[in-house]
């Protein structure tokens, strides 16, 4: 350690609370983003300082929040306050407890019409607290009155295959009921980034006799950070929805996210225009708010939490459409819904006749013949897929599927659908019963062209003697995760250090900011650890008072004696739970001769 000792040095820096702090810069050098580690991780620090480092120490506790106030909704709560600190602990019920970096959180799973009572202190960088600031709400039931159909996803097999339909991207989506602090709603996750994932309603969406002609209404946290939520209403046999490539006489509400605001748009293929009415508030991430399309026949209305936002000229001219609700984003996706309800004129899903999975292959001829079995007590399908490309033509090509040696033609699911490269085309084919046999638990299916086609989705229904469904498997709930990392190389007067660039011998100062995610509960931090070049220099605890949660902080490095070239800063965390995973950031910085 003799040739790299270090020294805490605080020339250019602002010492507030025996903590050094500096305004967060732009991140330098080369930080990884935090890695899990295998090894069993300890539950607390004890404070350790190499010889010559100062660790920083706590101050007094921080301020209590600030107009704490609570609103109702349907078996949840929502707090919004005010306050500076870099974490707070909300608490509720007989032991229930939440640490976030957000000023607004939402408590769900809760019982309609009972009084709870809801603390909130503030968390400092050491895990101190602040006095709470205290209220109570009580959760209450919206009624939804006239709607044909309401799903409020509090059933265990929720999403209702009766009702509804998941289409995604293979392998890329789910939808099941939700667990802990999401139960009783349904959860769609997306793991695939930029790929919609899509809820169909099985029941058709039949235009009232009136002057308003129906409502589509859900109520979820959806869109996320830089997200986009999408309620379709489509005239033709579809499982897909958002994305680009609107087919003709299709409604669009599209809600999108971005830069710290809200966009609200009524979207038809004719590019009926939108008027907005009020600005739509910035949306606390996690929290719910219900959103309606209300068609008329004088045009499109949108509501937000009841209250009118924008207006569009848009009328459908169709007998019948297709509802579907899909949430998109730049990264994966999770959203939570408690309500989806149509208003429109009574219909019924069709019956539910139970099916294999769809296997789908795109190849210029059929398979070989092989040896199938007959599904049994399936009388006839029809297979609805998406189709992306890169094809130039003007208009879409003859296609076909091979369905157990059985050759079927696929159509348009909307005449007039834009055969565009990039954007997805909806196609549907009606299967006989003789195409719906099997070789394998699968239904293969061969899409017959010789074009680069990419099948980004099938749905199979079938009809025949109806069945029950297999169960949705349990949605993994979000666990609790540390905190982010991010490291910053300043020079001894806190500036940053451009990256790649040198630092003399002599003083380095390194930057610590440890962040959540904007509506992702945190996990306890019990502490963490720098090392540099794999020498641990210093153990910092941050669970003076009760778990820590996120916190800035600062060191300063005496370099004179390190060699000229590359080094390595390690910052690792550590939580107050055996079940929560230490994690680790680097940071790369170059000595100059």
């Amino acid at each position: 350690m003799d040739r790299r000792r270090i020294a805490l040095i605080a020339a250019g820096a602002v010492l507030f609370g025996g903590v050094v702090w500096v305004l967060r810069t732009a991140g330098v050098g080369e930080p990884s983003s935090a890695t899990p580690t295998s090894a069993a991780a300890p539950t607390s620090l004890a404070p350790f300082a190499a010889e010559g480092v100062l660790v920083p120490t706590a101050g007094a506790p921080p301020e209590a929040p600030r107009d704490l106030a609570v609103t109702s909704g349907p078996r949840r709560l929502q707090l919004r306050w005010r306050g500076e600190a870099p974490g707070y602990e909300v608490r509720w019920g007989a032991d229930r407890s939440k640490l976030v970096t957000d000023t607004a959180v939402q408590l769900d799973g809760l019982e309609d019409e009972r009084a709870y009572d809801v603390e909130v202190y503030a968390v400092d960088a050491f895990g101190q607290r602040s006095a709470p600031a205290k209220s109570s709400g009580t959760p209450h039931g919206v009624a939804v009155d006239g709607y044909s159909l309401v799903d409020r996803f509090d059933r265990d097999d929720a999403p209702d295959p009766l009702r509804w339909r998941t289409a995604s991207r293979p392998n890329c989506a789910r939808a099941a009921p939700g667990r802990g602090d999401e139960g009783r709603r349904l959860v769609l996750t997306g793991n695939c980034a930029a790929a919609p994932t899509t809820l169909r309603s099985r029941t058709p969406f039949v235009p009232r006799d009136g002057d308003e002609l129906g409502r589509f209404a859900v109520e979820t946290d959806a869109p996320g950070s830089d997200g986009e939520l999408a309620l379709d209403l489509v005239p033709g046999p579809v499982s897909v929805g958002g994305g680009d490539g609107l087919p003709p006489g299709s409604v669009r509400l599209l809600v999108a996210t971005g830069n710290g605001s809200t966009s609200v748009r009524v979207q038809t293929a004719d590019g009926a225009p939108t008027e907005p009415v009020r600005e739509v508030p910035r949306l606390d991430p996690g929290l719910s708010h219900r959103w309606e399309l209300v068609l008329r026949r004088d045009g499109a209305r949108v509501l937000f939490d009841g209250g009118l936002v924008a207006t569009s000229p848009a009328v459908p001219r169709w007998a019948e459409a297709t509802a579907l609700v899909s949430v998109s984003g730049p990264t994966a996706q999770r959203a939570a819904f408690s309500l989806v309800a149509l208003d429109s004129a009574p219909a019924s899903p069709p019956p539910l006749v139970p099916g294999p999975e769809v296997e789908v292959s795109v190849a210029d001829r059929p398979p070989p013949d092989r040896s199938w079995a007959a599904l049994p007590g399936v009388t006839g399908g029809q297979l609805r897929m998406a189709l992306l490309h890169s094809d130039a033509s003007p208009g879409a090509p003859a296609l076909e599927v091979s369905v157990a040696g059985v050759r079927v033609p696929l159509r348009a699911a909307v005449p007039g659908a834009p055969w565009r490269p990039g954007a997805a085309y909806p196609v549907v084919a009606d299967l006989p019963v003789e195409a719906l046999r099997v070789a394998s638990p699968k239904l293969a299916v061969t899409l017959l062209t010789g074009l680069r086609v990419q099948v980004t989705h099938v749905d199979l229904e079938l009809t025949g003697t109806p069945g029950p469904a297999a169960r949705p498997d349990a949605v993994v709930p979000v666990e609790p995760e540390l905190a982010r990392i991010d490291g910053t190389v300043l020079d001894a007067g806190g500036l940053a250090v451009p990256q790649g660039a040198a630092v003399p011998p002599g003083r380095l100062v390194f930057d610590v900011l440890l962040s959540g995610r904007p509506g992702v509960p945190l996990a306890g931090l019990a502490g963490f650890t720098l090392r540099v070049d794999g020498d641990r220099v210093a153990a910092l605890p941050t669970d003076r008072a009760g778990p820590g949660v996120a916190g800035r902080y600062r060191f300063a490095l005496n370099t004179s004696g390190f060699t000229a070239g590359p080094h390595l800063i390690e910052v690792r965390l550590f939580g107050t739970s055996g079940d929560t995973r230490s994690t680790s950031a680097f940071v790369h910085f170059f000595i100059g001769r």
